[in-house]
């Protein structure tokens, strides 16, 4: 008989983590769930300029303003249909989730050190800190949209795309380390988006699989029988693509015929 493991789901509260919550609630049985409020656009443009540069960043400021809006209207109907044929659900979250404006803050600890998971399934959150990752001795497994170690970073289905790197086009499923996307990894997901996809529905797609992904390893989990592999490849850290670079490399990318 398969030992009950306690699993707690840490995330941004975002639709996708509504996603990913909703589908894996009554599966995963979450003993807590731990929320990090979104983080200040202020706070997180100051973050970018200083790891990138702020010609970058007032680039990728004029992407999210002017084109972001234009790919979403061309692509409604594509994310409308994805959502309802994946089954993606954006219900919100219970009103006993714990809250906190950092899953790094004293409160996450805490609740982590109280709860004492197993696991730690984690979903759009900031970097974590060996601090929390310390706290307990839960595994802390993150859904990465993108192949890792190839992938890391922000949009990975966008740029294999960008890259005609079709058959990396997909979503992680890996333990959390003091890197950015590059602990071991558990599983991997792959499909091929079609000519109606565009970078707003991309992440999509990479959500669902994620999902079943998810849902297939849950009886490895109970078992601890679940294989890990560890590249020695440090792979590419990719950021939001900005405005102009966008518009002068999309006649790059190349999608299935379907």
């Amino acid at each position: 008989m398969n030992q009950k493991k306690k699993i707690v789901f840490l995330a941004s509260d975002c639709e996708s983590s509504r996603w990913v919550y909703n589908a894996l609630k009554d599966q995963y049985a979450f003993v807590g769930i731990i929320l990090e409020n979104p983080i200040a656009k202020s706070t997180l443009i100051k973050k970018r300029i200083k790891k990138i540069g702020i010609l970058k960043v007032i680039g990728q400021v004029l992407f999210s303003m002017l084109l972001v809006p234009f790919l979403k209207k061309q692509a409604k109907n594509r994310r409308a249909a994805l959502i309802e044929n994946y089954h993606l659900d954006s219900s919100p979250f219970p009103t006993e989730a714990i809250r906190t404006d950092s899953i790094n803050s004293e409160l996450s600890k805490a609740s982590l050190i109280n709860l004492q998971p197993d696991f730690v399934l984690v979903n759009g959150t900031r970097i974590i800190s060996q601090n929390i990752l310390g706290c307990c001795n839960a595994k802390f497994i993150n859904m990465h949209v993108g192949i890792t170690p190839w992938y890391r970073g922000s949009h990975g289905g966008y740029w294999a795309m960008r890259n005609n790197d079709l058959s990396n086009f997909g979503t992680t499923i890996h333990l959390v380390d003091k890197g950015v996307d590059t602990g071991a990894v558990i599983r991997q997901a792959f499909i091929q988006p079609t000519k109606a996809d565009n970078f707003t529905s991309y992440p999509i797609l990479q959500t669902a699989i994620g999902i079943q992904a998810l849902k297939e390893l849950y009886p490895d989990l109970l078992l601890n029988n679940f294989t890990i592999v560890q590249h020695k490849e440090k792979g590419k850290m990719y950021y939001q693509p900005g405005f102009l670079d966008y518009l002068f490399t999309k006649y790059k990318i190349k999608t299935p015929i379907h």
